[in-house]
């Protein structure tokens, strides 16, 4: 994503554009693959001395509030990133560990009430061997 988009986005949302927050959300549109805290730390170190985890987790929190970011939660002990363009569902390879987008029609995606209920958020997940991993025998 052009840096251009990447400040009209934060601004749309009503997020001040620091430096740090637009090299994180860039970060993670650029690269689709579900970064955790320490990959993008890892990655924009070199680029920006500065950077603490602190300000990742921060901003990542911003991010995420302001409905820019979802947290990808498909292991307990593991919290990953997505910029959900469009709605979409993750699918985690047991093999290699990766988290593929999947963008097949589920019927409860866009759904906003299901028997009575508001839905505000929804996560769905997928969990097998991905076609890279998978031989058939």
């Amino acid at each position: 994503m052009k840096k251009e988009k990447v400040l009209n986005l934060l601004k749309r949302k009503n997020v001040k554009p620091s430096v740090q927050r637009m090299e994180i959300l860039n970060y993670i549109v650029e690269n689709k693959n579900h970064p955790s805290v320490d990959e993008i730390y890892s990655h924009l170190n070199k680029k920006i001395a500065t950077l603490s985890k602190t300000t990742i987790y921060n901003t990542l929190k911003i991010l995420c509030k302001k409905n820019i970011l979802t947290e990808i939660l498909i292991e307990e002990d593991e919290v990953r990133f997505d910029y959900m363009e469009k709605p979409h569902i993750h699918f985690k390879c047991k093999s290699c560990n990766k988290i593929y987008d999947v963008f097949k029609k589920c019927p409860l995606i866009n759904c906003k009430k299901i028997e009575g209920h508001k839905i505000e958020e929804y996560h769905i997940y997928l969990i097998g061997t991905c076609k890279n991993c998978y031989k058939d025998d």
